[in-house]
């Protein structure tokens, strides 16, 4: 039953990892030269501020959601998913299902690191006081490079997750170049 639980936490997991780098992808199209000019001289920066907030909001909840702790019954962040991988009999069951060991520990591996990334607690405060809810801050606001360098090492630990639990057989970047494509385009409509 928990391998199970794990299988499913890993499949949404990997549409989360494509959605986290899917928004970086956008975020970054709209930050070009070109995009920002063409904003200015269509006179739509107050919408693509808007539009872009959303985005950050979007993007910061997506990634620490993954790392909530605590789970309450029916909880299905990839934390619960990586507290389970620690129990032997459900590594053992998800082997009998066909699950590739060496890849699960390797997402473990890069889960753990992860978790002790000093600048995922800066972009966990920023979510508790800035985007969720509106209070002081306990640490700085995470710069951007920050905020998608943990990303990618998140979505990189969800990839290998689902991976390794055998849900997909894609890579995260195999989906990306639809988003990629599409984000240059609406940028330079505007």
């Amino acid at each position: 039953m928990s391998a199970q639980v794990v299988r499913e936490i890993a499949a949404a997991a990997f549409k989360d990892a494509i959605d986290m780098l899917a928004i970086i992808e956008v975020l970054e199209a709209g930050n070009a030269p070109d995009a920002v000019a063409s904003s200015r001289s269509n006179r739509t920066e107050q919408v693509v501020k808007c539009i872009s907030r959303a985005l950050w909001t979007r993007l910061v909840v997506i990634v620490t959601r993954a790392y909530a702790t605590n789970p309450r019954p029916g909880d299905r962040h990839a934390q619960y998913a990586f507290d389970l991988l620690k129990d032997p009999a459900v590594r053992l069951e998800l082997e009998t299902m066909g699950s590739d060991l060496s890849t699960l520990d390797e997402a473990v591996a890069v889960w753990a690191k992860c978790r002790d990334d000093h600048r995922r607690q800066l972009i966990h405060d920023f979510r508790d006081k800035q985007v969720a809810h509106w209070g002081i801050q306990d640490h700085p606001s995470p710069v951007i490079d920050n905020i998608f360098a943990v990303t990618k090492a998140t979505a990189t630990a969800l990839e290998r997750l689902a991976q390794g639990t055998g849900v997909v057989g894609l890579s995260v970047d195999s989906q990306l170049g639809v988003y990629r494509d599409a984000a240059n385009r609406f940028w330079r409509a505007r």
